[in-house]
């Protein structure tokens, strides 16, 4: 296992593959159980933070759609000015309710986005407790001093496409400039929030100072040398058609992972 920024590094001395275990969002339970497990064995690995969540305590809008449905029984909803007809939520189905979700979303700005999972939470009657925990500057600290790497994934999470460039100057900016306060470290990944970017998105990245740019995608890196100021590299998307898809993608890496938390606990 290697850090992020240590790819270079790695295939100048081995043309031996390797690995990284990378988080985005920056929830507690990778504090909670993630990490016990990886310090125990010696593995290194990166955390994505959308900063955003270190003021407000909770989950990106994605995540807070997730919450309510998990945490509530809300059978349908409706936002009357920013949708034409209601989700209903199949509880049985709960990809294809999920998929709805995203794609109203996917197509809201960042200020609509926040409208609809506030008004979905309020309709829905959810309790605060009960959103994800996520990390706290303390936590941010005690990680970093344990050699977590940290990158950047946007401030709100806002589709980096979707916005103005003045927004677009602020969700890279910023949490950068928050991560390097918090954690007294230089700040050079940035994960594209749902994967998503385009050349003018990337061109800013780089003005920015980021120099490991991760996209999604099932696709093998071929890791080559050059002189470019960054490089980008994808990771196995976390976005399937279907669940079969899914675990076609991910078994390998879950069958291990099993196999290291029974030694573990063992």
């Amino acid at each position: 296992m290697i850090h992020i920024s240590e790819i270079r590094s790695h295939f100048k001395r081995t043309t031996k593959p390797a690995a990284i275990i990378s988080f985005d969002d920056g929830h507690y339970d990778i504090m909670e159980n993630a990490f016990p497990v990886l310090s125990q064995l010696g593995l290194k690995f990166n955390i994505n933070i959308d900063t955003e969540i270190l003021d407000t305590r909770k989950p990106q809008d994605f995540v807070r759609v997730y919450d309510v449905l998990n945490h509530t029984s809300i059978e349908s909803y409706l936002h009357s000015r920013l949708m034409q007809e209601p989700i209903v939520i199949n509880r049985a189905n709960t990809i294809a309710t999920e998929k709805q979700f995203t794609k109203l979303l996917s197509g809201l700005t960042t200020q609509e986005k926040r409208e609809v999972t506030d008004d979905l939470a309020v309709k829905a009657g959810m309790q605060e407790q009960y959103y994800a925990r996520m990390l706290s500057r303390d936590d941010l600290r005690f990680l970093a001093d344990k050699n977590v790497e940290f990158g950047a994934h946007s401030h709100t999470h806002s589709f980096l496409t979707n916005i103005s460039k003045a927004q677009l100057i602020d969700e890279l900016t910023r949490p950068k400039q928050i991560l390097e306060d918090v954690t007294g470290k230089k700040i050079e990944v940035l994960a594209y929030p749902n994967g998503i970017y385009n050349a003018e998105v990337e061109k800013m990245a780089v003005s920015t100072g980021y120099k490991f740019l991760l996209q999604t995608g099932d696709e093998i890196n071929h890791v080559v040398s050059n002189d470019n100021a960054y490089n980008s590299y994808k990771r196995v998307s976390q976005y399937h058609h279907t669940l079969a898809e899914a675990l076609a993608h991910t078994y390998g890496v879950t069958d291990v992972l099993r196999n290291i938390i029974r030694k573990f606990k063992s």
